[in-house]
């Protein structure tokens, strides 16, 4: 395995030799696996061709020995499990970004601190601060209703109308 750009070379069924990058390595039920996407013929990355196989790792050279097949459903199951934990706490870690425009024209990028909906108001509602480097307690929290896009993300912020919603809103807030 090349250390530095992290790719390994398969030979498949065929004896073909097959080019591929580690995505990353984990432990888990006495194994080593490591998750890879292929490369096509000029180095990149094949979009959504991730598979995974077992591994040791040479204790003199800390590289990967004895790459193997996944053989077990459980075992695909599992490393299943793993990839979507990972996602989500990449998607976690990653706060939503929004755009609020003023009155007067003036931009200013938001952080999405919590989305909900009501039943008996029909509307969705979202919390955001200001994205700067302060923690987010020491930040204004800005509310708004909102249309979400064919994706669910904020397409555009609406006012608040009534009491009755920004008691609702408050209620949501008072729970975070």
């Amino acid at each position: 395995m090349n250390e530095e750009t992290q790719e390994f070379i398969i030979i498949g069924k065929d004896g073909e030799e097959q080019r591929c990058r580690v995505v990353f390595t984990f432990d888990a039920e006495d194994k080593s696996y490591v998750l890879f996407s292929i490369l096509d013929e000029s180095g990149q990355e094949i979009p959504g061709d991730l598979s995974a196989m077992t591994f040791d790792y040479d204790d003199n050279s800390g590289e990967m020995i004895n790459l193997q097949p996944v053989e077990t459903d459980a075992e695909w199951e599992m490393i299943n499990e793993v990839v979507l934990t990972l996602l989500d706490e990449f998607e976690e870690d990653e706060p939503q970004l929004i755009t609020v425009t003023e009155e007067d024209g003036t931009d200013h990028v938001c952080e999405v601190i919590h989305t909900f909906s009501s039943e008996q108001f029909g509307k969705s509602y979202v919390l955001y601060v200001q994205a700067t480097d302060e923690p987010i307690d020491e930040r204004d929290i800005f509310a708004a209703q909102y249309i979400a896009g064919n994706d669910g993300q904020i397409e555009e912020l609406l006012p608040i109308e009534t009491d009755e919603e920004w008691e609702f809103v408050e209620e949501v807030l008072n729970t975070l």
